[in-house]
């Protein structure tokens, strides 16, 4: 383990659903997108790959396990919440938020750099929400990147980032983090 921490969040859905936006942009078919996976934790790992938290969350049918073994073989932990008929989002934001507070406690004598995946941003003003429990983080000296979608990112989030740490707009990275089912490979990340 590292002297300063890592600790990496992805809100699954969020990036997916961004980079369907991007899709369009680009003239691409947004139902035939994918994440690459190893293309994306390449990027916010900054090419090290290592990290000591990594929670990747998001809600779908066991089947989806699968999908991402990729980077469940390389330590990450998949939160896959089961889809119901509504609130998934809201309980995967929860799981992710709750991972947060563990690794806060856990790494409290050392706090090292918080890597968010992710444009949710609301729910600062009811002391809940991504954005909240940042600025809990940085209060207490870690750093923030965060990793998200221009199209889709909360502004306040995005403007907390850029004074608090970086902001990286994935849209940068679109060609190299996405792929199009049965068409279009992703190309090399170049950082």
């Amino acid at each position: 383990m590292r002297q300063k921490p890592v600790c990496i969040y992805v809100d699954n859905s969020n990036i997916y659903i961004g980079g369907q936006e991007a899709a369009k942009e680009h003239h691409e078919d947004p139902a035939l997108l994918r994440i690459a996976f190893t293309h994306f934790l390449y990027l916010i790992t900054r090419g090290d790959m290592q990290f000591d938290e990594l929670v990747w969350a998001g809600s779908g049918p066991p089947e989806m396990e699968e999908v991402f073994k990729s980077v469940t073989d390389r330590g990450v932990d998949l939160q896959l919440i089961p889809r119901t008929n509504g609130g998934e989002n809201q309980t995967v934001d929860m799981a992710m938020q709750l991972s947060m507070y563990r690794h806060h406690r856990k790494y409290r004598k050392a706090p090292g750099t918080i890597v968010l995946c992710t444009g949710d941003g609301a729910g600062f003003h009811e002391e809940k929400g991504f954005l909240y429990d940042v600025n809990g983080f940085i209060e207490d000296g870690w750093t923030l990147d965060l990793y998200s979608w221009d199209a889709i990112c909360h502004h306040g989030l995005k403007s907390f980032a850029r004074q608090h740490g970086h902001y990286i707009p994935l849209e940068k990275y679109y060609h190299a983090i996405t792929f199009i089912k049965d068409g279009r490979q992703a190309r090399e990340v170049k950082l």
